[in-house]
C-alpha cells in the first residue's frame, strides 16, 4: 500500500493536510485535522514544521497498521470513550455468543462469519488495530461496499464467489446488532449505521415464495419418487404448514384426539419456540403412514437429511412436469397460500404457521391478491366489454 501526504487549499489561506491511500486500484483519503498556515503568519515555519512532523508520525503508524498508540490509555474526561480495539472487542463478543445458551449453533456460525468479514476489511484497509471510537458513517459505508464489491466467499477456495443479496443483508443485520451491543456497553456513543441514507444500505431481497397449486399437488402425488417417506412427509406438510425441522421430530404422541377430531400439537416449534395446534383434515390424514403399533415416543416419519429430501423432491417435480423450484420449504408456502386463498384470515393462518409477526403472514396474502387480480383480468378479457 502507498501512502502520500498531501494538502488541500482552504478559503482561509491555510492548507489542510491529509493522507492519500492507494492500493490495488483503490484510493481513499484521511484528513488529519492538521494545517499549514500562510508564510506571513507569525511563527509560520515553527507551526508548519510541527504539523508536518505530526503528519509523518501518523503516516508511519498507518503503514504499520496502527490506528492509535496502543500504550495510550483513556483520559480522565468523564465523557471520553474507552479505547477498545475493534478486532479485540469482536473476539470477546463472538465468544459470548458461543457460550450463551440463548443462541443456536447456526446463529453462532452466522455471527462468526460476519466477524470474519469485518476482520478481512480491517486487513484490507491495513487497519487491524482500528479503535471503536473511530467507527463512523464513512467506515460503515466502506465496510458495506467491501462486502458487496470486493469480498469473496472463501468456502470454496478454488472458486470464490460473491455473496448473494440475501447473505449480504444477513451480515448487515448482524453488524447492526453488534454495534447496538457496543453502544449498550458504553464502547460507542451511537450506532453510525443509522446515519446512512437508505440507498447506502444493503437492501433486503424480496424472497421468491413458490407454492404448488391443486393440480401441481395432484401431479406430484402421482409422480415417481426415489423416497416414498419424503414424498408423504412433504405432502403432509402441504396440509399442515410444518417445517422440516418440526416434521422430522414429530412423534406419534404429538398427534392427539380432541373433540373436533385429530390435531398435531407441538409444544415448541424448533425455529420460533411457539406452541402450535393444527387440525388435521382428510388431505393431511391421507399422507400419514400406518402406525403399526408404534409407541407414542416413536417418530411418525423416518426422515433423511434436508438436502437429500430436496434432491428427491426436485426429481419428482421434474417427473411431474412442475417447472417451479421445489424444495421442502415449498410445502409451507403451499399451505399458507392455499389456506388464505380458501378464505382463511391472516390472524388464524399466522397462528397455524407459528408466526410471531403478522407481517410474515402478509407476504402470502400479497401472493394471493396477485392471483385474484389475474383472475379478475381474465374475466375482463373473456367478456371483452
Amino acid at each position: 500500500m502507498k501512502i502520500t501526504i498531501r494538502t488541500r487549499a482552504l478559503k482561509t489561506g491555510s492548507r489542510s493536510i491529509y493522507l492519500d491511500f492507494y492500493e490495488k486500484g483503490e484510493r481513499w483519503s484521511e484528513y488529519l485535522n492538521l494545517f499549514l498556515v500562510p508564510d506571513d503568519t507569525p511563527d509560520a515555519k515553527r507551526l508548519n514544521d510541527a504539523s508536518m512532523a505530526k503528519a509523518n508520525e501518523i503516516k508511519s503508524k498507518r503503514l504499520l497498521g496502527i490506528d492509535e498508540d496502543e500504550t495510550e490509555t483513556g483520559g480522565s474526561e468523564p465523557n471520553q470513550l474507552p479505547k477498545r480495539i475493534f478486532a479485540d472487542w469482536l473476539n470477546d463478543y463472538i465468544e459470548g455468543i458461543r457460550r450463551s445458551p440463548s443462541y443456536s449453533q447456526s446463529t453462532y456460525h452466522n455471527y462468526r462469519s460476519t466477524v470474519n468479514i469485518i476482520k478481512a476489511y480491517l486487513q484490507y484497509r491495513r487497519r487491524p488495530r482500528y479503535l471503536m471510537s473511530k467507527i463512523d458513517k464513512k467506515f460503515i459505508a466502506g465496510l458495506l461496499d467491501f462486502m458487496q464489491n470486493t469480498y469473496r466467499n472463501t468456502k470454496s477456495p478454488d472458486n470464490p464467489k460473491e455473496m448473494s443479496q440475501c447473505t449480504l443483508h444477513l451480515h448487515q443485520a448482524i453488524l447492526v446488532r453488534m454495534l447496538n451491543a457496543a453502544v449498550n456497553e458504553g464502547i460507542m456513543n451511537s450506532n453510525p449505521f443509522y446515519a446512512l441514507d437508505k440507498h447506502e444500505r444493503i437492501a433486503k431481497q424480496q424472497a421468491e415464495r413458490d407454492y404448488l397449486t391443486k393440480d401441481e399437488l395432484l401431479a406430484l402425488a402421482e409422480a415417481p419418487t426415489t423416497n416414498e417417506t419424503t414424498r408423504r412427509a412433504f405432502l403432509f406438510c402441504c396440509f399442515t404448514g410444518l417445517r422440516y425441522s418440526d416434521v422430522c421430530t414429530l412423534a406419534w404422541r404429538d398427534i392427539k384426539q380432541v373433540d373436533s377430531g385429530l390435531v398435531v400439537s407441538i409444544r415448541a416449534m424448533r425455529k420460533t419456540g411457539k406452541q402450535v395446534t393444527i387440525p388435521l383434515n382428510q388431505s393431511a390424514l391421507k399422507w400419514l403412514p400406518d402406525r403399526n403399533g408404534c409407541k407414542p415416543g416413536q417418530r411418525v416419519f423416518d426422515m433423511t437429511s434436508l438436502s437429500a429430501c430436496d434432491r428427491c423432491l426436485k426429481k419428482s417435480a421434474v417427473a411431474a412436469g412442475i417447472e417451479k423450484n421445489v424444495s421442502y420449504h415449498t410445502s409451507r408456502h403451499t399451505f399458507a397460500t392455499l389456506s388464505l386463498a380458501a378464505g382463511g384470515d391472516l390472524y388464524t393462518v399466522g397462528k397455524l404457521l407459528g408466526h410471531t409477526n403478522i407481517l410474515s403472514t402478509q407476504v402470502y396474502a400479497d401472493v394471493v391478491m396477485e392471483t385474484k387480480i389475474e383472475a379478475v383480468n381474465r374475466i375482463s378479457e373473456y367478456f371483452s366489454i
